[in-house]
């Protein structure tokens, strides 16, 4: 027969809720004590003791699941029309937390090399008199100038990154003689309107104002001018198109009307990723848990059942006392028998590593390879993967010369030039600058898209040629330097590239295996 106990009493620390605990039966009627011991030998009153959880930071709630729900993220990826906002958030959010978020914008914000040449079109009479080429030199010298005071590599660079991580970018030029910069747009009250010559334009909520209007001094004369046509009326002149000639605009998903950053559908991997690094977290701490469990002795002699040579709250008092002097990764349990042994969790060889598959994942979803971010991998399968992506990348570089295009027409009067980008990426450099070597070769006039594909502007080739030919004669009085390659020819095969390695061929190179010095 079994009976439950209607009173309660205290453990150390633990209130031990007496209902629906069974005891175990005596010959005799138990006293205090006695009660105390029965209900600790019940499985679900010593798991109340152990005072230090081992299980406790399994569930760790990391801040992407207390700032975004995951079913409401699902709900806006399934809308992204109308909740563009909160999924610019999430994107931005992801992009200052989750280091593969950041490393995936990264890589294709950085990827173009911004480089260009200025080139003359819609010329009808080539004879090169010399007041054509005169017209021309100079009015070649005027536009690199130009250009060259729009630091183009650097503000298209900021541009290019804040449009990958919200899709789209805006952007209100200022410009000084010798100065130009271009201050971003609160995309919140932005919207694409329009296009104008191949480039996107956009309006502008007003209304931004009324609610910050100690920022009204920090923006161009036309922002306040527009502002005051929206103070005399509200409901008309709240949304205002920008000057296209003073805005620029870059969509990376151009042929999709509303925003939504391009990365945006990962975030559920990005979430399972965290969530094995927590459980993985778990498994090591229960690897290297240690628990001590304290037996009570027993009173053999005793002519009752279940006679304990100490009282519960000696032994509680001494158990408190161990659980003080132990580590964070040791934990403790009471139990009613009478010796100490230590319990290790044992580690299983045979799991998987599912925090690598989960990393895995995010790149799958992300459409980009997992090997560009993988240093094990051999160069050439990397350079392969690389092709597809930079194909994207060259559709925005085709919006930022559209737009820088279209504002050097009007700078043009009589002869018209252009900026053309090449389609270069700072992984794709070395093939390129062969590639224009060998058109040379063949007479191809393609020098001043070398000198570009080497980093260097128009305006830079311009003022170093003038400086080293002109001014410092450094072809006449710098020579080449003299080597044993140069005055033996013992140089030997050119190497390989690495595109045109084997496996095998990658492994010796690594090695240096070819070198005498160091075979065996």
């Amino acid at each position: 027969m079994s009976k439950k106990s209607n009173t309660k009493q205290n453990t150390t620390e633990n209130k031990v809720t007496e209902s629906n605990i069974e005891t175990i039966p005596s010959p005799t009627q138990l006293d205090r004590d006695e009660m105390q011991f029965q209900k600790l030998l019940q499985f679900a009153n010593l798991a109340r003791l152990i005072k230090r959880d081992f299980n406790s930071n399994t569930q760790v709630q990391y801040t992407f699941h207390k700032n975004f729900n995951k079913d409401e993220v699902m709900k806006w990826l399934a809308n992204p029309e109308k909740f563009e906002k909160q999924l610019r958030n999430l994107s931005r959010f992801l992009y200052d937390t989750s280091s593969h978020y950041k490393r995936l914008i990264q890589y294709f914000a950085t990827m173009l090399t911004f480089d260009y040449i200025v080139e003359p079109y819609g010329m009808t009479d080539f004879e090169p008199t010399p007041e054509l080429i005169e017209k021309v030199r100079k009015k070649y010298i005027q536009t690199v100038n130009y250009l060259e005071v729009m630091n183009l590599k650097h503000e298209f660079l900021k541009v290019c990154e804040r449009a990958w991580i919200d899709d789209v970018s805006y952007y209100y030029e200022f410009r000084l003689p010798d100065s130009y910069f271009l201050m971003p747009l609160n995309p919140d009250y932005c919207q694409v309107t329009g296009i104008e010559d191949g480039c996107l334009t956009f309006s502008y909520d007003f209304s931004y104002f009324k609610t910050y209007k100690n920022e009204l001094d920090k923006f161009p004369n036309e922002f306040k001018e527009k502002y005051d046509l929206y103070k005399g009326d509200t409901k008309n002149y709240r949304w205002q198109e920008i000057s296209p000639s003073k805005s620029l605009c870059i969509k990376i998903a151009e042929s999709i009307d509303y925003p939504i950053p391009p990365f945006a559908g990962i975030s559920e991997e990005i979430w399972g990723l965290e969530d094995y690094k927590s459980l993985k977290l778990a498994k090591t701490e229960l690897e290297n848990y240690l628990i001590l469990v304290a037996k009570i002795p027993y009173l053999k002699n005793a002519d009752t059942e279940n006679r304990f040579g100490l009282s519960l709250d000696i032994a509680g008092e001494y158990f408190d006392k161990m659980l003080n002097n132990l580590p964070d990764q040791v934990g403790g349990l009471l139990s009613p028998f009478d010796d100490i042994t230590a319990v290790k969790v044992d580690k299983n060889d045979k799991d998987t590593d599912k925090v690598s598959e989960a990393q895995k994942s995010i790149y799958d979803s992300a459409g980009v390879s997992q090997l560009l971010f993988n240093s094990s991998t051999t160069a050439s399968t990397v350079t392969k993967g690389i092709l597809v992506d930079e194909n994207v990348a060259f559709k925005v570089l085709r919006q930022f010369e559209r737009w820088i295009n279209k504002k050097l027409k009007d700078e043009n009067k009589g002869i018209k030039f252009k900026v053309q980008f090449l389609d270069l990426t700072k992984y794709s450099q070395d093939d390129y600058i062969k590639n224009l070597k060998d058109g040379a070769t063949l007479g191809i006039p393609n020098k001043l898209k070398y000198a570009a594909a080497l980093g260097q502007s128009p305006s830079s080739l311009l003022h170093m040629e003038f400086l080293e030919n002109s001014v410092l004669g450094v072809t006449d009085n710098w020579k080449p330097l003299f080597s044993s390659y140069t005055q033996s020819g013992e140089g030997g095969r050119p190497q390989n590239d690495d595109d045109d390695l084997t496996d095998a061929g990658e492994i010796t190179r690594d090695k240096d295996s070819n070198n005498p010095d160091v075979r065996d």
